[in-house]
Parts: C-alpha cells; sequence; structure tokens
C-alpha cells in the first residue's frame, strides 16, 4: 500500500480522533456541519453536510432524507489559515480553529439568491468531528468499510459495474469488451456496495438505504421507491434489472476482493495526477 492510500485511509477512520487543545492544526478526519453564518445570522446547519479532511484532497458528503452524495466540491486540501484574509481583495478560503475536534470554514459567496448565504460575502461554517444522523452514520460506515463477505447473503460486499446489455444470453458474448471498457474508461470504473442496511451507487456518487424484498416471487432489494430484481450469473457476477420506459436492460457487476475501502479508492482518483 502506497503512502497515500495510508494516508487517506487513516483519515477516513471513524473512531474517536486523539484529543489536542492547539486551535491552529489542520483539520483531519470526518467532521459535521453544525451551524452555518449566513443572511440569517448563526444558524443551526440546515444542511446535513459533511467534511473528509485528508492530507491529499476534501471531499463532502451531503445527506437527504434517506440518501446521500458525496463531492469533491472543494477542489482543495485544507490547511489552517488563520481567520484574517490577507487583505480586502483576497477572497480566499480560510480554515481557522482547528484541529481533530473541530474546525470553521470562512468562505466567499460571489453567487446570488441562496436561501442562507448572502449575495457577494463572507458565509461561516462550523464542523465538529464524531457527529453523525443516522442516515450519516450509515453512509460513512458503507463507504469506510472492508468489503463483507457473508455466505449467508453473498449479495453483500463491494461490486465493480463492467457494464450493461439489452438480453442476458449476450453476457458471455458482451463480456470481453465489457472489461475492455473497464480498464481503460473511467465511466465503467465505478462500483456498488451492498452492506446490511446501506446500499452505494458510486457509479453517480449516490447512495441510501436499501431493504432486501420478495418482488414478482423472487428474491430482490428496494432503493428508496426501486425495486430491481438480482440475477446470479456466477458466484462471483451478478445481472442487476434495470427497467427504461417499456423495455428492460441488464447491469452487469463482478465482485471485488482487493480489501479497499470505498471512500480511499474515491479519494485516490480525486488526488490532483491520479484524475483520469
Amino acid at each position: 500500500m502506497n503512502k497515500t492510500m495510508k494516508l487517506l485511509m487513516a483519515a477516513a477512520c471513524l473512531s474517536l480522533p486523539i484529543v489536542s487543545n492547539a486551535q491552529t492544526e489542520n483539520p483531519r478526519g470526518i467532521y459535521k456541519m453544525m451551524t452555518l453564518t449566513g443572511k440569517q445570522g448563526e444558524i443551526k446547519a440546515p444542511f446535513d453536510q459533511y467534511k473528509i479532511c485528508t492530507d491529499s484532497v476534501t471531499l463532502m458528503l451531503n445527506v437527504q432524507g434517506t440518501s446521500f452524495q458525496i463531492q469533491d466540491t472543494d477542489h482543495m486540501v485544507f490547511y489552517y489559515t488563520g481567520e484574517q484574509p490577507k487583505d480586502e481583495n483576497d477572497k480566499s478560503t480560510l480554515i481557522y480553529d482547528s484541529n481533530t475536534e473541530h474546525f470553521t470554514l470562512k468562505w466567499w459567496n460571489s453567487g446570488r439568491g441562496h436561501l442562507y448565504f448572502p449575495d457577494n460575502n463572507w458565509c461561516i461554517e462550523k464542523y465538529e468531528a464524531n457527529q453523525y444522523s443516522e442516515i450519516g452514520r450509515k453512509a460513512f460506515d458503507a463507504i469506510t468499510a472492508a468489503p463483507i463477505a457473508d455466505k449467508t447473503n453473498p449479495l453483500l460486499g463491494t461490486w465493480r459495474i463492467l457494464g450493461d446489455v439489452d438480453e442476458l444470453r449476450d453476457v458471455k458474448k458482451a463480456l470481453p469488451k465489457m472489461l475492455e471498457n473497464y480498464e481503460t474508461n473511467r465511466y465503467f470504473n465505478s462500483f456498488y456496495i451492498f452492506g446490511p442496511e446501506t446500499f452505494t451507487l458510486v457509479a453517480r456518487l449516490q447512495g441510501g438505504v436499501v431493504n432486501s424484498v420478495e418482488y414478482e416471487g423472487k428474491k430482490a432489494f428496494k432503493l428508496d421507491n426501486n425495486t430491481k430484481h438480482v440475477k446470479w450469473l456466477t458466484k462471483d457476477r451478478i445481472a442487476i434489472e434495470e427497467k427504461i420506459d417499456y423495455r428492460t436492460d441488464w447491469k452487469i457487476l463482478e465482485r471485488v476482493i482487493d480489501g479497499q475501502t470505498m471512500l480511499s479508492r474515491f479519494a485516490s482518483q480525486e488526488v490532483p495526477g491520479n484524475r483520469r
């Protein structure tokens, strides 16, 4: 395992951080937004939002209802800067009052018409570590856990998306091209995670709570209001039903057994120089 990946995996750990009294450290770990200061003054955070801070990338995870989304919104690594800009023309993002337990983010909003953020002014967000909503906890449990192997429920684990076929009988013929595309095209370099309570679709960097159900007399899974069949092609390859309008396609998935967490995998792709 290279040095970058070790740092990413360490930063993604959900265990309690080492207590530190310093307020000038670089934020490293997973933090939840607790308050927002904007048009209405300082208010309780109106979003279920998290920052994943590492030495290589800063990622944001937002929860909406029973689903979540991961984004590389900040396009920068968070380092302690102090509270004041260099001069009145400096609109650079500021990080202060920061250590492994909390940090404050101050950024300039040049947009217009936001419900909470003032136009052409500073916005302040305060974050704390080890604070999660119920869905937020499930999301992080899924993306920071090692792939699961369970003989009683073989669907659990991480699966890479190989591609799509119109008919299952075409899988064998289409497989060589799928594998070629997977290695050369990032669109196919995407994953599903099936956990005991959480389903993550990293193809769109989204996920939500999944429930096992019986659908038309067969085993299936249900994500929010979407129910899909799963057909086993081999022990480590499955087809997921995708209904589009009046037709049915099948998404082909293959089990991943490299032991890498989903967060470290995605974060390493977002490190400058690693993007394809």
